[in-house]
């Protein structure tokens, strides 16, 4: 289990182009930054030759207090729910510590030509269940 804390937990150094005018992270980049933590999880996943192709459903935040330039942010990926066709993921950013946000994000599995839903291949499936919360 010591290779799945490696690949859950990033870190991000908020950048300038982060900052709105009155010094905290814009929302977006919230959301923008928990997105690159779950790819870094899911670059690690198993390939398969019929893979589907996932695309968001739905996705929250709950906000806790303003990240600020040059903070340094820590990104926990858990996966909350494995589905039939969907896949959910919470993110948790804290700094020095303290909580920052809690993202949700739901993926769809879909078909690449059809668009259509279909299941998460199955080992995907036992794959992500190493990282249920």
């Amino acid at each position: 289990m010591e290779q799945a804390a490696d690949i859950t937990v990033s870190e991000v150094r908020i950048p300038f182009r982060d900052i709105d005018m009155h010094g905290h992270m814009h929302n977006a980049a919230y959301y923008a930054h928990a997105e690159a933590a779950v790819a870094g999880l899911w670059r690690h996943r198993p390939h398969g030759a019929d893979d589907p192709v996932y695309f968001v459903r739905k996705s929250g935040c709950t906000f806790h207090r303003g990240l600020k330039l040059d903070d340094l942010a820590c990104l926990k990926v858990s996966v909350t729910r494995i589905g039939a066709t969907s896949l959910s993921f919470a993110v948790a950013i804290s700094a020095e510590g303290a909580p920052v946000a809690d993202l949700e994000i739901v993926w769809v599995a879909v078909d690449p030509a059809s668009r259509q839903p279909v299941n998460v291949p199955q080992p995907v499936r036992d794959w992500l269940k190493s990282f249920l919360a």
